[in-house]
């Protein structure tokens, strides 16, 4: 289900003219990172430290997908 949402956002970004996607997800969600990676999302940057979750330091991970 979530990489069926993942795929009708990026398809209508792609209707729209976009020639990016970016998003960001928070460092210690594997579950989601895996499926943006499954999507074609890639890492172009991390702001390590960016959070404080219940008292841990948390990455912001920014991730996207080139639709040229």
């Amino acid at each position: 289900m979530a990489r069926r949402l993942v795929d009708a956002a990026v398809a209508e970004a792609r209707q729209r003219g976009a020639r990016k996607v970016t998003l960001r997800v928070l460092g210690h969600n594997t579950g989601a990172r895996r499926v943006y990676e499954r999507c074609g999302f890639v890492v172009e940057g991390v702001l390590r430290g960016e959070f404080r979750i219940d008292g841990q330091d948390v990455d912001d991970i920014l991730m996207a997908r080139s639709l040229a």
